[in-house]
């Protein structure tokens, strides 16, 4: 392993212990564990089937981006499975999953990890935008609840009108999110000789390039139908964890909305499986709602554990499940010369 991937490897882990410490360091263990027993469990099983389906469906886009690449024939479910595996390498180290199975669909599939690798930065560009969306629209769905927090949170008088202060902050979002497109589209017209510029541009180009590739999708509906279905499964799988526990069984849309947006920052950050991130984010939302600390946390641990746990399970088969169709493979090759 490379010395600078060793040093990226132990940051995220740095990273990921410290926002975990922080997020439990007041936490009683006592008031912890008896929470445990008191978790209705059917709710979580039915959030890991929902998370599982989300999963399916982002298994038959993809074989929809490739399709018009020349891979009309691909299975869903072995793709399935180099996405769980993908999934799995995830928890290991942040980034690795899209690596992995597009590795995994090279050795069973045999696609080019050039091709594939461009399909998956798609899917990341498009989920980006997504979630951005679904940020924007829980702002105005949660607006009343987002604006006292925020106020309270940055230590203005909650009696004062500042409106203004808001939209000067969000003029100045929009100004910065113009420019930066300026640029991006400077460098995408530009070549450079620095190599750091040069790779920049490499990465940007594919990025723009990979968005355009949707265009070639021939199934519009199913790539429609399959991103929103994958949204929302996973609303859903978030939302029903709402009724496991008494303290949030009576929050509504609007606050699932606000979870799925902080799930998907955190799930984001460079740390392995959001850990650390996924629960202060999460929890810190539920504060939002009035849900006491270390309910709010609580809930955050048994989300994100049961989605752990079921990666971890499901991803371990997975693996295994490519091994096995790759020396089928292998052997059926073997016997045809």
């Amino acid at each position: 392993m490379k010395i600078s991937s060793v040093i990226k490897y132990g940051l995220s882990l740095m990273l990921a212990g410290v926002l975990f410490y922080f997020a439990f360091r007041n936490v009683s263990v006592e008031e912890f564990l008896e929470k445990v027993t008191e978790v209705n469990y059917w709710w979580v099983v039915l959030s890991i089937i929902l998370s599982l389906l989300s999963h399916w469906l982002r298994a038959y886009r993809w074989n929809l981006m490739l399709a018009p690449l020349g891979y009309q024939n691909l299975s869903n479910g072995r793709t399935f499975l180099a996405v769980m595996s993908g999934y799995l390498a995830n928890l290991a180290f942040p980034r690795l999953g899209e690596v992995t199975r597009c590795g995994v669909m090279k050795r069973n599939e045999k696609i080019p990890m050039s091709i594939s690798f461009g399909t998956v930065i798609t899917e990341r560009v498009l989920d980006f935008l997504i979630l951005l969306s679904l940020i924007v629209l829980d702002f105005f769905v949660e607006f009343e609840l987002v604006y006292d927090f925020f106020i309270s949170s940055v230590g203005w008088d909650t009696q004062t009108d500042h409106t203004t202060n808001i939209v000067i902050i969000i003029s100045s979002l929009i100004l910065i999110g113009i420019g930066g497109i300026m640029i991006l589209k400077r460098i995408l017209e530009h070549e450079f000789e620095n190599v750091l510029l040069q790779k920049a541009h490499r990465i940007l180009t594919d990025i723009v390039n990979g968005l355009m590739s949707i265009r070639k999708v021939k199934n519009i509906l199913g790539f429609v139908l399959s991103t929103v279905g994958i949204w929302v499964f996973y609303y859903l799988m978030s939302y029903v964890i709402f009724f496991s526990i008494t303290e949030t069984a009576s929050l509504g849309f609007g606050a699932g909305l606000s979870i799925l947006a902080a799930a998907g920052v955190a799930m984001a950050m460079p740390v392995q499986g959001g850990i650390g991130a996924y629960h202060t984010l999460v929890s810190g939302v539920l504060i939002i709602y009035g849900i006491e600390a270390t309910s709010g946390l609580f809930f955050a641990t048994l989300l994100h554990t049961s989605q752990l746990m079921s990666i971890l399970f499901f991803g371990g088969l997975s693996a295994l499940g490519t091994v096995f169709i790759a020396r089928l493979r292998k052997t059926e090759m073997d016997g045809n010369p």
